[in-house]
């Protein structure tokens, strides 16, 4: 292998944030290695949301939310996804 192949195979697995052994297992068995740019920003922002909705389904049962407060945590949610889609090559 040249000094350029393991330079755009570094740069390769650096970008899919996958180690380099499940980086080239995907690539030799012809799995599709997708790459999300703000990949963990989008997963952080999934994770807030998926909590604030089980506080407030939470908070429901017990009386303490109000159905607008749900349906704002399920919106937010939704747009997450959406974006998350988007990101990678979705539609």
């Amino acid at each position: 292998m040249t000094a350029a192949e393991k330079e755009l195979i570094d740069r390769k697995v650096k970008a899919s944030g996958m180690s380099k052994t499940d980086f080239l297992l995907k690539a030799l068995s012809e799995k599709p290695i997708a790459s999300i740019a703000n990949g963990a920003e989008i997963l952080s922002e999934l994770k807030r949301q998926g909590n604030n909705l089980n506080q407030a389904v939470k908070n429901n049962y017990f009386g303490k939310a109000t159905e607008r407060e749900l349906l704002s945590c399920v919106d937010l949610c939704k747009k997450a996804y959406r974006k998350l889609i988007t990101a990678i090559g979705g539609s």
